[in-house]
């Protein structure tokens, strides 16, 4: 019987190490290789704080959790900062660096030989010292991790660590510090993982360098793999079928010399057969998703199944828009003095200087390659212009990075819209909803009530913007579901979803056919009565002219003339750069 106990302890310490690893891989897409090490710093620490001190086991596990953040913070900073392969370096390097003084700090960790005579917990005066009693203390401990994992990934934290996972350049768009994110789960996720290596610890009262190798963190990504990632209750299910897995290897007629690698072949073996037959994991990511019943289709007025979106959609949302009266002298809302960007040899954007008032439609023309897009990039901070400044409602924002950008009110589209396709359609817009509380993973559990208020407004609002759309009875569809034509009107009403004043629109009407555009015009050209200033870069000349009030034409990335569509489009000098005769 205490063995049958021993697989369910064993169950809840790997179901916490892959509640913990799943916040890290499965939601937010980061790969460490260090997750063991995680758990043996938890359980040093533990243990070492009860051999020398008799410290109390819960003051052990705070103490290892506040380590391993501290060791995990110091990893992920310089690591994040540059890009997520040097994070793979970075904790296998931690793994073998930790393992090393595991096994050389003698009169510390006692090496090879391992640290024995760990004290049992005891708890409110109780003493727990059999299999019997651990029971309901390592299912207690694995409720209260995956609680902790459940509020994370089902708050606004957690949507945005799906964004990230999806598409980090779109998630910093919209306005996250993605690099903070990462930082926050990582050491998050470590802190978790310490839990179980104090529990393990006090469990086993031995341990050594030996049950925290490589193999584990394997053993710890199969947990995660096979359960199923970004499921909260996948890890749970992998830590079962794992564990079972090892333990019925103990019944095998093996070779002690080999059982080592025998339980490598079987994680092997097990593993490869779920990534071929079903790499999603038992529990995939949607499975918890209930389903929807079947809706009979509406007639639909167009080939690419676009609803009409008109003024008359976007007068349906009232509240959504606050129309504001365009001033007799508007301001100079964005200024380019000079600016200059390089790549190389190569002057992408050449001493550009412009000026765009507050309330117009501007045209961003010219022949490809004439710096445009790049322009947009520097606009919105995603490059740092070498020369110059960028002036924004009178402050200079050259240099700032593109979420502190999105937060002084400039927001872009992308010409591949990126769009974040595994995540609904209500979240999509959700995630650019600017100032949540719920991003702040310590409000998001300690100011439960405001992040919930906030959450109900916010998605009245985010179907606000989709019903100005059109796409209100996509809400919960999936991203990439949709038609191209209604992932193209999903990236504008995720625009509007940051209440952006300067909006940068790159190609809207690429791919769309004439139908389509003409439910869009509307739409955009609205968006000026709200207070909203638009910039496009559009290559088609009749929605330039149906559209903007201006014209700007750039080429090798100056500015070469300014003015209506008519006057641009009659200049034979700028037919002739911009058709090539």
């Amino acid at each position: 019987m205490d063995y049958i106990l021993h697989i369910f302890i064993m169950i809840a310490i790997y179901a916490i190490l892959g509640l913990s690893f799943n916040l890290i891989l499965g939601y937010t897409g980061l790969i460490s290789m260090c997750h063991a090490t995680f758990f043996a710093i938890g359980a040093y620490t533990s243990a070492l704080l009860g051999v020398h001190f008799g410290t109390n086991f819960l003051l052990g596990i705070v103490a290892g959790m506040i380590v391993t953040g501290v060791i995990s913070l110091l990893v992920a900073i310089p690591a994040i900062r540059v890009r997520d392969e040097y994070l793979i370096v970075t904790t296998l390097a931690l793994l073998m660096i930790v393992y090393t003084v595991l096994m050389n700090w003698i009169d510390l960790t006692r090496g090879a030989a391992g640290l024995s005579g760990i004290p049992r917990p005891s708890l409110l005066g109780y003493q727990i010292s059999t299999p019997a009693a651990f029971v309901p203390l390592m299912f207690g401990f694995t409720v209260i991790v995956f609680l902790i994992c459940w509020r994370i990934v089902h708050s606004p934290f957690g949507r945005v660590l799906r964004a990230i996972r999806e598409d980090e350049v779109a998630t910093e768009s919209l306005g996250k510090n993605v690099r903070a994110f990462k930082i926050w789960i990582f050491v998050t996720g470590g802190a978790l993982a310490a839990i179980a290596g104090s529990l393990f610890a006090h469990y086993m009262t031995y341990i050594s360098p030996a049950n925290f190798t490589i193999n584990d963190t394997i053993l710890i990504f199969a947990v995660v793999i096979i359960g199923g990632v970004a499921n909260s209750w996948g890890p749970v299910v992998g830590a079962v079928i794992l564990v079972s897995v090892m333990e019925a290897l103990r019944f095998m007629e093996i070779s002690p010399l080999i059982v080592g690698f025998t339980r490598q072949i079987a994680y092997g073996a097990v593993l490869i057969a779920f990534m071929c037959f079903r790499p999603q994991g038992f529990v995939g990511e949607f499975a918890a998703r209930p389903r929807r019943e079947e809706e009979k289709p509406e007639p639909l007025p167009n080939e690419d199944g676009l609803k009409p979106a008109s003024k008359e959609v976007g007068g349906k949302v009232p509240g959504l828009f606050q129309e504001k009266a365009r001033p007799d002298s508007p301001e100079n809302i964005l200024r380019l003095n000079g600016v200059s960007k390089n790549f190389g040899g190569l002057k992408a954007v050449n001493h550009c200087t412009m000026d765009l008032l507050e309330g117009e439609i501007v045209g961003l023309i010219g022949p490809n390659g004439a710096g445009k897009t790049t322009l947009f990039n520097v606009i919105t901070g995603f490059y740092s212009p070498d020369a110059g400044s960028v002036d924004f409602s009178g402050k200079d924002i050259s240099g700032l990075p593109a979420y502190r950008i999105t937060h002084l009110g400039i927001a872009r589209s992308f010409q591949n819209l990126r769009l974040f396709h595994n995540m609904t359609v209500l979240d999509n817009v959700l995630v650019a909803r600017p100032r949540q509380t719920g991003e702040n993973l310590i409000w998001a559990f300690l100011r439960f009530g405001q992040v919930s208020r906030e959450e109900r407004e916010n998605r009245e609002k985010a179907r606000g913007y989709l019903k100005f759309v059109g796409l209100d009875d996509k809400a919960d569809e999936l991203a990439g579901n949709l038609s191209f034509a209604e992932q193209k009107l999903l990236s504008l009403a995720r625009l509007l979803a940051t209440e952006a004043r300067l909006i940068l629109l790159d190609e809207p009407a690429s791919g769309l056919d004439p139908m389509v555009m003409e439910n869009l015009f509307p739409l955009v050209k609205d968006l000026v009565k709200y207070g909203k200033t638009i910039c496009i870069v559009e290559h088609n000349m009749e929605v330039i002219k149906a559209m903007v009030d201006e014209i700007v034409f750039l080429n090798e990335g100056k500015v070469l003339a300014k003015g209506t569509p008519e006057k641009i489009m009659n200049t034979p000098e700028l037919a002739e750069i911009y058709f090539g005769g």
